[in-house]
């Protein structure tokens, strides 16, 4: 997602100051599990759930906005189905910053839809936002009225094959960067940092250490109220 032309020109436009500074970014993303069977890699109890599978597209979403940015605080909780995280709901504060707020969930397709609040206007990733092909600039001209600008970065052409996820020809851009990068002798691309990686690699620990303690509370709770 942060190689696609549309998030590179996201990015450039929070820099500028296109919107003021970020308040709060809210996003959604969830793919139905129902016709997954038991065998299912999304079930495996050591790499499934959805947080693993796609909670990093929406804790990436926190980089976008609130560049270079330390956490806070994180507070998640979510519901577990077959033993691993179904729906998981998180909010993330940054340091001197805004706020991120997003949900998971193998529970139904989501409108996933991203959108980035600035202090005099936002930006909305339409659906799908992980493969993001539109960019609503929106400037505020008071409560309830906004002027609009439509930015529009079709997929490369791919009819002439099929895919198992919608939008994967979009890997093309992500592809093309490590090209990029490696020809000119970088040791890790501009668009998605080590220190990027390690900031998403360890909030997705703390979302799922928070929504399985908060189940086992959950219970323990329930447990203690019956009696």
């Amino acid at each position: 997602t942060r190689c696609f032309p549309a998030m590179r020109k996201v990015r450039d436009m929070i820099a500028a100051g296109e919107i003021g500074d970020i308040c709060c970014v809210q996003g959604d993303f969830g793919w139905s599990t129902k016709d997954n069977g038991p065998e299912d890699r999304i079930w495996f109890p050591e790499s499934g759930g959805m947080t693993l599978d796609i909670g990093m597209y929406m804790v990436q979403l926190g980089q976008v906005a609130f560049p270079n940015s330390p956490i806070e605080r994180i507070q998640a909780m979510g519901k577990k189905k077959n033993g691993v995280d179904h729906t998981v709901v998180a909010n993330i504060q940054y340091e001197d910053r805004g706020m991120l707020q997003f949900y998971v969930t193998g529970e139904a397709n989501t409108e996933e839809r991203v959108v980035i609040q600035g202090t005099s206007g936002r930006i909305v990733l339409d659906s799908p936002a992980h493969v993001p092909t539109t960019v609503r600039l929106l400037k505020d001209e008071g409560r309830g009225a906004a002027e609009e600008t439509l930015l529009e970065y079709p997929l490369p052409d791919d009819t002439y094959t099929t895919w198992n996820y919608p939008g994967s020809i979009g890997f093309f851009h992500q592809i093309e960067a490590v090209a990029d990068a490696l020809r000119n002798g970088e040791k890790e691309c501009r668009h998605f940092t080590l220190n990027d990686s390690l900031q998403i690699a360890s909030t997705l620990d703390a979302i799922l250490q928070q929504v399985h303690s908060s189940e086992e509370s959950s219970t323990q709770q329930a447990e203690a109220m019956s009696v």
